[in-house]
């Protein structure tokens, strides 16, 4: 698919179709290249079941996971060592940054992928700069990292960008470790981002893949995350939720309630899908429980005083990949 008329294409995803008009309409030309990166996870051991010996250098209760949700970045390069860059989550954002010499001070959401592209330029790749526009759709709230996934999203488009034009593009293993020095975060969600393969697990090495399998053999697992609403006043949710606003500590109380019920329902397992406890669980679920425990889990949240949480579906996902 051609970047330059995604805009146009009916049969392309709608969230693509307007990242490219998004582009066209801020920077007066189609983007050369739209990439997509998805979020990543981490896996509890408890969620893993014991799969052939373990022969890496990784623990074997380090597992990362790719979601089947993405953050998007449509790029084209540029010659003159600039960074042009805009987000639909940031509307009023926008900025232009120098990638060589002094740095300028980025905002705030910026200010990572700034310093990936730097870093990147430093090392002899994308110095002729770029103009991005980013989508993070996902609110913060769920519970993904979002920071990994658009730096590798904003390294790939850019080292693709300028790929031929002069130097030698880093390839994954490379990229990985130039993020992990530019940008200090999470690096096995970083390799989840780079290397994951759809239906598997990752290992910390960024190496090691294993299925991603039920504890009793059946097939098919499904992943749900399960997000805590919060509401302010009085105002009833939409979804038949309670009316009071919630607190850290009743959020607590009802995502611990829904875990328990949940697990009762027919759950497997359930963890954070970051690094510490948030307004997210994540949930391995058999197929033919899928809904018990989706009821279970609301039913929960009612009996809390609290909205019904939001329940999305996860796909193990494959890597980062150009989609035009």
């Amino acid at each position: 698919m051609n970047a330059g008329d995604l805009a146009y294409r009916t049969t392309a995803d709608p969230l693509l179709r307007l990242l490219s008009h998004g582009f066209a309409t801020a920077y007066h030309r189609p983007p050369d290249a739209v990439w997509r990166a998805p979020y990543a996870f981490r896996v509890a051991a408890a969620a893993v079941p014991p799969g052939p010996p373990h022969t890496g250098t990784a623990t074997r209760t380090d597992w990362f996971a790719a979601a089947g949700h993405y953050v998007d970045v449509a790029v084209a390069p540029r010659a003159d060592g600039m960074l042009r860059c805009g987000s639909f989550n940031h509307p009023a954002g926008t900025a232009e940054l120098p990638l060589t010499g002094p740095a300028a001070r980025a905002p705030g959401w910026a200010a990572r992928p700034y310093a990936v592209l730097r870093a990147l330029a430093a090392a002899g790749c994308g110095r002729g700069g770029a103009d991005l526009q980013l989508n993070a759709p996902l609110p913060e709230a769920v519970g993904l990292p979002v920071a990994e996934p658009l730096e590798c999203a904003v390294a790939l488009a850019v080292a693709g960008a300028h790929a031929g034009r002069g130097g030698c593009p880093p390839d994954r293993a490379q990229l990985a470790r130039l993020l992990g020095a530019a940008a200090p975060g999470d690096d096995g969600l970083r390799r989840a981002v780079l290397f994951a393969r759809a239906g598997h697990l990752l290992a910390a090495d960024g190496r090691t893949h294993q299925p991603l399998r039920a504890p009793d053999g059946s097939p098919d697992p499904r992943l749900l995350l399960l997000t805590a609403r919060l509401t302010t006043g009085g105002d009833a949710g939409a979804d038949g939720g309670a009316a009071a606003g919630a607190t850290p500590s009743s959020v607590a109380t009802g995502l611990a309630t829904a875990v328990r019920e949940a697990l009762r329902a027919g759950a497997w397992s359930a963890w954070w899908p970051g690094t510490r406890p948030g307004r997210s669980v994540l949930l391995l679920v058999p197929r033919d429980r899928r809904a018990a425990v989706r009821t279970a889990a609301a039913d929960a949240f009612r009996h809390c005083g609290l909205p019904v949480p939001r329940i999305l579906r996860i796909a193990v996902a494959d890597a980062a990949r150009r989609e035009a």
